[in-house]
Formats: structure tokens, C-alpha cells, sequence
């Protein structure tokens, strides 16, 4: 077994684990209205690291 596929995969795996942490955060969070979590929620998923880190930065607005 190659370590570089090991380690790849090993990578897309926390990718994966991520971006369900960052939808699951978009999905619950009140500031956002249907459009604006279905926006983020494809942000997210194009952009993959970005997207997760813009959300966590940017995207979740101010606690209430």
C-alpha cells in the first residue's frame, strides 16, 4: 500500500467530515433564511476548505 494514497484518502475523509459539520451548522442556524442556507450550503460544497473556512468567518452572523 502506497502511503501517498494512504494519506490522500486519509485527507478526503476529513474533508468529508467537515463539510457535513459545516451543512449541519448552515442547516441550523436562525439568521439565515431558506435561499441564504441553500447558498452557503453550495458555497460550501464548490469550494470545498474555503467555503467551510468563509462559513465559519463570515457566514454564520452574530449570536442572538
Amino acid at each position: 500500500m502506497d502511503p501517498l494514497t494512504l494519506g490522500a484518502g486519509f485527507g478526503g475523509l476529513i474533508a468529508l467530515i467537515i463539510f457535513i459539520v459545516t451543512v449541519v451548522s448552515i442547516v441550523n442556524n436562525k439568521n439565515h433564511g431558506t435561499g441564504g442556507k441553500f447558498l452557503w450550503i453550495v458555497i460550501a460544497f464548490f469550494l470545498n476548505w474555503i467555503g467551510s473556512i468563509l462559513w465559519l468567518l463570515i457566514g454564520r452572523g452574530r449570536g442572538r
